[in-house]
């Protein structure tokens, strides 16, 4: 699935991955491709892109927003 991690000022990273995990407002969510559609809030916490099983990008998210879509990840920070 596509995955785009952007601030106001441009794209921290952008790429293909199987999976990330997120901290969501409710609790840490992990979403995989073909994942239901989803908009929430994000709490502070560790963001974590997983692409065979390892971790190919982290970053320390402190409030922000995440979309899913059927085959895009979108993490607006």
């Amino acid at each position: 699935m596509q995955v785009h991690i952007v601030k106001v000022n441009g794209i921290i990273w952008s790429g293909e991955a199987d999976a990330v995990v997120i901290p969501g407002a409710e609790g840490e969510l992990t979403v995989l491709p073909n994942h239901v559609p989803l908009v929430t809030a994000l709490r502070e916490g560790r963001l974590v892109v997983k692409k065979d099983s390892e971790e190919i990008f982290t970053h320390e998210v402190a409030s922000g927003m995440l979309e899913v879509t059927k085959d895009r990840v979108a993490v607006l920070l």
